[in-house]
């Protein structure tokens, strides 16, 4: 249905009760969400959310400035053996916004990573 509407291949695509989160190819965000966001918009009609799209990248610490919302300081990847952890480092007044609403928002992001760069553990400091 997605790609119908919007013309563009979703890579992933994770919906919870309220949102529709669709990763995109890089480049593609624009022409899914459409001009004045008429795409997107039925989208939404269709399935009844609030939809959210976020284009891809193979650099982890770049999808992550994708990913999340408002300003960011750093995001940091260790890769050990059998672990990939990131870190994001955002200013206090960002926090609230990159959690969501309890912890929602980041809950997808830790999803999201899991699913599209193997990442076992995400932190917000």
């Amino acid at each position: 249905m997605f790609e119908s509407l919007t013309d563009v291949e979703a890579r992933d695509c994770i919906i919870n009760d309220e949102e529709a989160y669709f990763i995109v190819p890089e480049g593609k965000a624009g022409m899914a969400i459409g001009k004045g966001g008429k795409v997107v918009q039925k989208v939404q009609d269709q399935l009844g959310k609030t939809v959210k799209i976020y284009e891809y990248h193979d650099n982890v610490g770049a999808f992550v400035n994708n990913l999340v919302p408002g300003d960011i300081r750093g995001v940091t990847v260790e890769d050990e053996e059998r672990h990939k952890k990131v870190s994001i480092n955002v200013p206090n007044s960002n926090k609230g916004k990159v959690l969501g609403r309890e912890g929602e928002r980041i809950e997808t992001i830790r999803e999201v990573l899991a699913r599209t760069h193997n990442v076992d553990e995400v932190k917000v400091e």
